[in-house]
C-alpha cells in the first residue's frame, strides 16, 4: 500500500466510520442497562441509526489493500453491510444472554475506537511532513483499475516485467477496440512497489466492460470451487467412487473452460453492438488472457468514482454507468468472499493425513 493509500483511508474513515461512532455508543449503552436493569429501554431506534450508518458506508470505494489493512486491524468486519451483519446477530443474541451481547457491541465499538485514533495520529504524522495525499479521481467519467501481480504472476525482474507488461498491452487493447476506443486510452497512473500493482485510468466504457468480465471471473470461480467442495465432502462420506468424481471432475473443467466464452457473451450483450472480426477476437484474447492472469493469482480491482454531492450535476448517460460498474464491483467481491468461505471450509474439512497415518501405525 502506498502513502496515497494510507492517506485516503484514513480520510475514509474519518469521513464515514466516526460518525456513526455516536450511534454506535447509544446502542452499546443501552445494551448495557438492559443487561444489569429490570426496567428494559428500547433498542429501535438506536438500531435503526446503526444500520443506517454502517449500510451507508461505500466500502466499494476502498482497494483490496485498504480492506486488507481493515482486515489486519480487526475491523474490517464491523464496517459496512458486514458489520450491520454482526449488529443485527448479536442483538438478537442478546435475548438470550443480554451481558454478553453487550460487552460484545462495546469490544466492537472500542476496536473502531482504537482504529480511527490510529488513522488520526497517521494523518497528523504525514500531514506535519508536508505529506497530504493527492485526489484518487481526477474526474467523475475516469475509472481507477488497480492490476496487482502477485503469488505466480509477481514481477521480480525486468524480464518478467516485459511479458506482463505485453500481456496487459493485449488486455487493454482488447477491452479498448471493444469500446471503440484506443489502447492508448488506457493510461498509467502509477505503480506501488511490494507486490507490484499497476495502477491504469481507464474511461466508463472501458470500465464498465472489465467490471463484467472480473465478476464472471469471480463467478466462475466460485462454481468451480463449489464443484470442488462437493467433491470433497462426498469422499470424506465415502460416497464417491470413480465415476462420479469422474463426473464431478469433468463438470468442473467445464465450467471453467466455459467462464471466458460466457464472460464474452455478456461484454457483447452489454454493448449493444455488432462486434465480430478483428475486435471480437481482440476482445476474446483479452478476456481469456485475464482468466489466466487471475487464475495464477493476480488481482484486478476496481475503484469508481465517488457518487457526486447533491450540488454536483452529471449527465445521466455517467451517472448510470457509474452505477453499473459500482454493481459490478460489489458482486465481485461478494463472489469473492464466498469463494474465500469455501476454501476455508475445504482446509478445514480436509482430512489430516498426518493424523491417519498415526493412527495406522499403533
Amino acid at each position: 500500500m502506498d502513502v496515497n493509500e494510507l492517506v485516503g483511508l484514513a480520510s475514509w474513515m474519518n469521513e464515514y466510520v466516526n460518525p456513526a461512532m455516536s450511534a454506535y455508543e447509544e446502542l452499546a449503552s443501552s445494551m448495557e442497562k438492559n443487561a444489569t436493569n429490570g426496567n428494559k429501554v428500547p433498542l429501535r431506534e438506536h438500531l435503526d441509526a446503526v444500520q443506517k450508518a454502517l449500510l451507508d458506508m461505500p466500502v466499494s470505494q476502498l482497494s483490496y489493500q485498504q480492506t486488507e489493512l481493515l482486515d489486519d486491524m480487526e475491523v474490517g468486519d464491523l464496517l459496512g453491510e458486514k458489520g450491520w451483519r454482526f449488529v443485527e446477530r448479536t442483538v438478537k443474541e442478546g435475548n438470550y444472554d443480554p451481558a454478553s451481547a453487550a460487552a460484545d457491541i462495546r469490544k466492537a465499538k472500542q476496536r473502531l475506537d482504537s482504529a480511527l485514533q490510529q488513522f488520526q495520529q497517521t494523518r497528523q504524522s504525514l500531514s506535519a511532513v508536508g505529506i497530504t495525499g493527492e485526489p484518487d479521481y481526477e474526474a467523475s467519467d475516469k475509472v481507477t483499475v488497480r492490476v496487482r501481480f502477485k503469488d505466480a504472476v509477481e514481477i521480480e525482474n525486468v524480464s518478467q516485467l516485459k511479458k506482463w507488461s505485453a500481456e496487459w498491452y493485449d488486455i487493454s487493447r482488447g477491452l479498448a477496440m471493444a469500446a471503440g476506443e484506443r489502447p492508448e486510452d488506457v493510461e498509467v497512473k502509477g505503480a506501488t512497489t511490494g507486490s507490484l500493482i499497476i495502477v491504469l485510468g481507464t474511461t466508463l466504457s472501458v470500465a464498465t466492460i472489465i467490471a463484467l468480465i472480473m465478476k464472471q471471473i469471480a463467478s466462475t470461480v466460485k462454481s468451480s470451487m463449489e464443484i470442488a467442495h462437493t467433491l470433497q465432502d462426498w469422499k470424506m462420506r465415502k460416497v464417491a467412487d470413480a465415476e462420479v468424481e469422474r463426473v464431478l471432475l469433468a463438470r468442473r473443467k467445464s465450467v471453467e473452460d466455459g467462464g471466458a466464452q460466457d464472460a464474452l457473451e455478456l461484454v457483447k450483450k452489454k454493448i449493444g453492438a455488432h462486434i465480430a472480426g478483428e475486435v471480437e477476437n481482440a476482445l476474446k484474447k483479452s478476456i481469456e488472457k485475464m482468466f489466466r492472469f487471475t487464475s495464477k493469482g493476480g488481482e484486478v480491482d476496481m475503484l469508481p468514482p465517488p457518487e457526486p454531492a447533491d450540488d454536483e450535476e452529471l449527465d445521466d448517460a455517467v451517472a448510470k454507468a457509474i452505477n453499473t460498474i459500482t454493481e459490478n464491483v460489489e458482486e465481485m467481491r461478494t463472489l469473492k468472499a464466498a469463494t474465500q468461505l469455501l476454501i476455508e471450509d475445504k482446509a478445514n474439512d480436509a482430512p489430516d493425513d498426518n493424523a491417519d497415518e498415526g493412527e495406522a501405525g499403533e
